[in-house]
């Protein structure tokens, strides 16, 4: 018996076409049957948000061949050989699982057994980790990616001028990269309407996924208003240094307004609970500063507190729009000095409506898609998608060359 699922994409935002996708099941089999409709590969973005080019989201999954790739764990992440993952008894499918796209059992496995390098047909490295170069030159096929893998941004990252012509695919949070690993997946929303939403809920029917999808709250009530009570700002910061100066920005700020300084930096939050759960609940605004102003560089700084009760205040080198709309944060860098962003925030803090605006655009998302290591799936699709030759000839200029600028200046 064979069971016809059919998914339809939405047209992409870079004008591609819509594809029909049909994946044929056969029941009884643990192999899948697939039609090869449109091999080549095309990179696309999603018609909802985050409009990222999210290989799981947007990728016809019909040209998928039935060989299964392997991806090779080639060093650790920080430290950690198994990348988080159970890799020596795990399956395949008990892999992807782990990874949030348990659909793509069949058609890739992940090892950290660097004896079968020989047998990859990608390495990922994570550049914050030794590599060990001469035996991964000796050692390598034609046929396999060596994948540059960072979370970091350029101020973070060790001295990589050596490595010309040794990669050929990228794994980073720009949204130039082969595969986009935003930390975006580490609090993953997807709209409900979305094509990969509903593939989602049909693969949780049939194989019981155990699926934690949450809905953020987006209509506060007067209650929650009120528990807001120690504060107009609030920030959470572990790292009191960083090339953005935003402690210096935040201290400045302070001289306008009320903000309050969790974590290292600051005070501590209350025992036994979550600190940004804790901040969401009794704040108006969280400042969502990076560390660094660097090309796309956004982390959890942002993400983390989006299924929250508070709007982000964000500062960063990166178009904010692409992950939420405009309407659901607040940039400083639309403001001209303190004196403008403080009056803002206060008139913002006592009127209602605006304020209950900020948190319209959540209505129709659920979260808990995803985990950080999830874009290790993008890699599989584009194992299976994408045969285009690629050597990067120069990593260092493309990851460091005018890709970070100094700390805003500003007026009193």
């Amino acid at each position: 018996m064979v069971q016809i699922v059919q998914i339809y994409h939405k047209p992409s935002y870079t004008k591609a076409p819509s594809i029909s996708n049909v994946i044929q099941k056969e029941t009884n089999s643990s192999k899948i049957d697939l039609q090869v409709a449109q091999p080549l590969f095309q990179s696309r973005t999603s018609s909802y948000y985050p409009h990222l080019p999210i290989h799981i989201y947007n990728q016809n999954l019909s040209s998928l061949k039935n060989r299964s790739k392997l991806i090779l764990m080639g060093n650790g992440f920080f430290g950690d050989g198994s990348w988080g993952l159970n890799t020596k008894t795990g399956t395949s499918t008990e892999l992807m699982k782990q990874l949030s796209c348990p659909y793509l059992g069949d058609y890739c496995d992940i090892t950290t057994d660097k004896n079968r390098f020989s047998e990859a047909d990608a390495v990922i490295y994570h550049m914050r980790d030794k590599i060990d170069r001469k035996k991964a030159e000796k050692n390598r096929r034609p046929h396999q990616r060596f994948v540059f893998a960072l979370w970091e941004s350029p101020p973070h990252t060790p001295n990589i001028k050596s490595y010309k012509k040794f990669f050929n695919w990228t794994m980073t949070y720009r949204f130039q990269s082969h595969v986009v690993a935003s930390y975006y997946s580490s609090n993953a929303y997807i709209h409900t309407s979305s094509d990969y939403y509903r593939y989602l809920l049909k693969e949780n029917t049939a194989k019981n996924l155990n699926l934690n999808l949450r809905k953020a709250n987006y209509q506060l009530s007067d209650e929650m208003l009120t528990n807001k009570n120690l504060g107009t700002a609030a920030a959470l910061i572990s790292n009191c240094g960083g090339k953005s100066g935003r402690l210096t920005f935040i201290r400045r700020l302070q001289r306008h307004m009320d903000v309050k300084i969790y974590g290292r930096c600051g005070n501590q939050c209350p025992e036994n609970v979550d600190c940004r759960e804790f901040i969401g609940k009794r704040y108006y605004f969280f400042l969502s500063f990076e560390n660094s102003l660097c090309t796309d560089y956004t982390t959890e700084k942002f993400f983390s507190v989006l299924e929250h009760p508070i709007v982000p205040i964000v500062y960063g080198r990166t178009d904010y729009s692409t992950f939420i709309p405009s309407s659901g944060f607040i940039n400083v860098n639309k403001f001209s000095n303190f004196t403008a962003l403080a009056q803002y925030l206060k008139k913002v803090r006592y009127d209602k409506e605006k304020y209950l605006s900020y948190f319209s655009w959540k209505k129709d998302y659920v979260w808990g898609v995803s985990q950080l290591f999830t874009p290790i799936c993008d890699v599989c699709l584009r194992l299976h998608l994408d045969s285009t030759p690629n050597v990067i000839d120069d990593m260092d200029a493309w990851w460091n060359a005018n890709t970070c600028q100094a700390p805003k200046l500003w007026r009193w």
